[in-house]
């Protein structure tokens, strides 16, 4: 990893969960998605187009009560995408938020 990746990286972590921003949720630590669509079998995007998500919106979600109406990307993302956005909108979204357009 170089350090124009490490930055990126840092400046995901500071932003926080793009889908708790979406929800108006406030500021969650996140954990790094790396989208793997329009990438080839076992590929993940690059560090430029990871996507910022808290655990519940990451990787667990609704699978339990404490979760009710959070739905995590990796437990499904078609209920993950459609209450947040796919990840090419929410990849949008934050680097318009990265650029202080949002």
């Amino acid at each position: 990893m170089n350090k124009a990746d490490r930055e990126h990286l840092e400046n995901l972590v500071a932003l926080g969960c793009i889908a708790c921003r979406t929800k108006g949720l406030g500021h969650t630590y996140p954990e790094i998605h790396h989208p793997r669509a329009g990438q080839g079998a076992s590929q993940r995007a690059p560090h430029s187009e990871a996507i910022p998500l808290c655990p519940i919106h990451h990787r667990l979600g609704d699978g339990t009560a404490a979760y009710k109406g959070q739905y995590g990307y990796h437990w499904s993302p078609s209920l993950f995408e459609g209450t947040y956005g796919t990840e090419r909108e929410l990849l949008a979204k934050t680097k318009e938020l990265l650029n202080g357009n949002g």
